[in-house]
């Protein structure tokens, strides 16, 4: 049977960075109105089901009710989300029932947290979220018509999808967890309200990507070495907290409407298998824009750069191959 799985973050677009910067807000009706738009894309490819993650908004509701009849709808058998491990659950239980392609509403955040459960089943990220490198602006319908099509097999993972890289986070010899984009290690020590925006306390990044066209804290990197998700490495910067006769200044747009000047102190290509020890205590790890992980002392704190990410799907290629099909 084939099936597109749905999964939405309702609290995607409504961080702190609201306050301190000037990001977007994107509403649960505006959320809904894009599932409205993706339900009727996949539905006139023929697919044969949408899987949907259940949550307390219901953003899928309008979507379900205009094509009620048109193709089955079923809901996975989980507590309804209100909390980032519900996205990773829902994402694994769609791959364990046969979801051939995913869409996700949300930002770098959400597709951190889903790529954890999703295993080889292609994603189609929608960006509705604050700093969003990973997901694109892609139109509802198209994208519905794309993850469709993966689904129906009128397209293949090895002609429609690019690999992603991701950045591994190792305590004590475990893989603890790891970010899609970047990997910020700051010198504030509590979690907080997760969003970084004052780039003073960074003292470290690792990237998977820096494209000059994006925002957030991977922009950084995109001012001294561009790289691309289909480039086979990553860059470390390691960044000085103040202005200083060994710093190299850049500026870049960290966050929707605020530009900061960085100091860097060095910076080179990041290889896979390559482990970089993380030696500053107390501080944390924010993950694809969002402090994650506390750094406490007498811990062995690496990072590493795997190629074995997510699937995503092209979606401009996917459609100019189904064009000339």
């Amino acid at each position: 049977m084939s099936t597109v799985g749905i999964i939405a973050n309702p609290a995607a677009g409504k961080d702190i960075r609201r306050l301190v910067a000037h990001g977007r807000v994107v509403s649960n009706q505006e959320k809904a109105n894009i599932l409205r738009r993706v339900f009727a894309g996949i539905v006139s490819t023929g697919a044969d089901r949408i899987l949907v993650m259940p949550d307390h908004s219901g953003l899928a509701r309008p979507g379900a009710h205009d094509v009620d009849g048109q193709i089955k709808i079923d809901y996975v058998e989980m507590p309804v989300a209100d909390h980032q491990g519900a996205s990773t659950n829902a994402a694994r239980a769609m791959a364990e029932q046969g979801a051939d392609c995913i869409v996700t509403l949300g930002g770098d955040g959400t597709n951190r947290v889903v790529a954890k459960g999703c295993g080889e089943v292609p994603l189609v990220p929608i960006s509705t979220g604050t700093n969003n490198v990973f997901p694109a602006n892609t139109e509802g319908t198209l994208a519905g018509i794309a993850a469709g099509s993966m689904a129906i097999g009128a397209l293949s993972i090895e002609e429609a999808c690019r690999r992603s890289k991701r950045i591994d986070i190792y305590v004590g010899g475990e893989r603890r967890d790891d970010a899609l984009v970047d990997a910020a290690v700051s010198t504030q020590m509590f979690v907080g309200a997760r969003a970084v925006w004052d780039t003073k306390t960074l003292h470290a990044m690792f990237l998977t990507r820096a494209e000059p066209a994006s925002i957030g804290l991977s922009s950084i990197g995109s001012r001294i070495m561009p790289i691309s998700i289909d480039e086979g490495h990553g860059l470390y910067i390691r960044l000085a907290g103040e202005p200083g006769p060994n710093a190299t200044t850049v500026r870049a747009p960290i966050a929707p409407g605020m530009i900061s000047d960085v100091e860097i102190l060095e910076w080179r290509k990041f290889f896979p298998g390559e482990k970089i020890k993380i030696d500053i205590h107390p501080g944390t790890i924010a993950l694809d824009g969002e402090r994650e992980v506390e750094l406490l002392p007498n811990q062995d704190v690496y990072a590493t750069l795997s190629m074995d990410g997510p699937w995503v799907v092209d979606v401009p290629k996917a459609l100019m191959l189904l064009a000339t099909r």
